[in-house]
């Protein structure tokens, strides 16, 4: 039995990459219907970030494949999301102002597509800066549509998310896109880039030596503390 909530249909939304200094930021959205529900428990979905890396490929191979049109995948790039982190910094924002904005993204793209109403996400800021993103996002959309109404939307943010099945399956989803632009990352630059935020030091001072530091940003999250190191400042 659902402890989290009593809705027939709902989109879940999870992210991959926020604490990762090389590497894109990730959200994706996954719909559920008593369609498919039983069908995703059968394959063995559960949180991503418990599964091995070849779990989480296989898994989301098979989401992909007979789910597609359930699945909304919004990603930015190193130099993209550093672009975007300095616009929301210089509103007076931060990190969760942004992710806020992307999992607004996801949820609004697939509720649209598959008319959900009920959103659910792993709380992972203390007020709530979700609910605001999402109805700018919709204002925006709205005025480029010639003020068409759009979707009521509830979205519920609790702790632990995951054990809910379609927050799950976005984030086998979620996990999946970021190591497959991980492995892009690594192949284009030549240079295996590390996941996490921790004995990433090395490997950026490499990067650094290879491409020069006016390219880090090309691969990693330069807001990050650690990239005075990096850059041997």
């Amino acid at each position: 039995m659902n402890t989290l909530h009593n809705w027939e249909t709902w989109i879940g939304t999870d992210e991959a990459g926020k604490g990762d200094y090389f590497g894109p930021l990730v959200v994706a959205a996954f719909y559920v219907d008593p369609e498919c529900r039983e069908e995703l428990a059968a394959l063995g979905i559960v949180d991503g970030k418990t599964l091995s890396n070849q779990r989480v490929r296989k898994l989301a191979t098979a989401l992909r494949e007979q789910y597609e049109n359930r699945i909304v995948v919004v990603e930015r790039m190193p130099a993209a999301y550093n672009q975007l982190y300095a616009e929301f910094r210089e509103r007076g924002q931060n990190l969760n102002h942004l992710l806020a904005a992307l999992h607004a993204e996801a949820m609004d793209t697939l509720a649209t597509r598959v008319g959900a109403t009920q959103v659910l996400v792993d709380r992972f800021a203390k007020s709530d800066i979700l609910t605001p993103a999402l109805r700018l996002r919709q204002q925006a959309a709205s005025a480029d549509q010639g003020g068409s109404a759009a979707l009521e939307i509830q979205v519920r943010q609790v702790t632990k998310a995951e054990r809910d099945i379609a927050v799950a399956a976005a984030s086998i989803v979620a996990r999946d896109a970021f190591l497959t632009a991980m492995d892009s990352l690594s192949e284009t630059y030549r240079i295996r880039l590390p996941r996490g935020a921790y004995r990433v030091v090395d490997a950026g001072k490499a990067f650094v030596k290879q491409h020069g530091s006016d390219r880090l940003g090309e691969v990693a999250k330069l807001h990050f503390s650690l990239t005075p190191r990096v850059q041997g400042f």
